[in-house]
């Protein structure tokens, strides 16, 4: 990571506590076991709670509600992660990406939280919709 901070993405924590990719695990675990071993980085509520519904029910390899529950409980817990919120005009700022921007709206809303909080850089699988939010960088760490 390059020192800003940064937020990692849904995909990002998917990808490093499962193993249905082992290609993609095996990259993506290196970037959040940095955060815990003290490079301090962000994610959003919004990331979390989709985490949460991936890892128990979407991937190949599921882990248990437990297992989640308790990767989940750790990051909120955790002084390393910083769990950014949108408040009501996130909202309204996520709708004005879609209509300017076509990003679609789950993705506006994590960019909206993300320039609310002044963090511009997102690593993300998803790079090419965050690319097209100003002010934000996309950085894909499987290229």
């Amino acid at each position: 990571m390059t020192g800003e901070m940064q937020l990692i993405d849904t995909n990002i924590l998917v990808h490093a506590y499962t193993v249905s990719d082992e290609k993609k695990h095996r990259v993506a675990l290196p970037i959040v076991e940095k955060v815990w071993a003290g490079e301090e980085a962000a994610t959003a509520l919004q990331n979390l709670c989709e985490f949460f519904f991936v890892v128990t029910r979407k991937v190949s390899k599921p882990i248990s509600v437990t297992a989640a529950e308790a990767t989940v409980e750790a990051i909120l817990a955790s002084s390393r992660w910083r769990v950014i919120d949108r408040k009501p005009e996130t909202v309204r700022e996520a709708i004005e990406l879609v209509k300017v921007n076509r990003v679609p709206f789950w993705d506006a809303l994590i960019a909206a939280s993300m320039l609310e909080h002044g963090i511009n850089t997102i690593v993300s699988e998803n790079e090419p919709d965050f690319k097209r939010v100003p002010g934000i960088s996309a950085i894909n760490p499987f290229k």
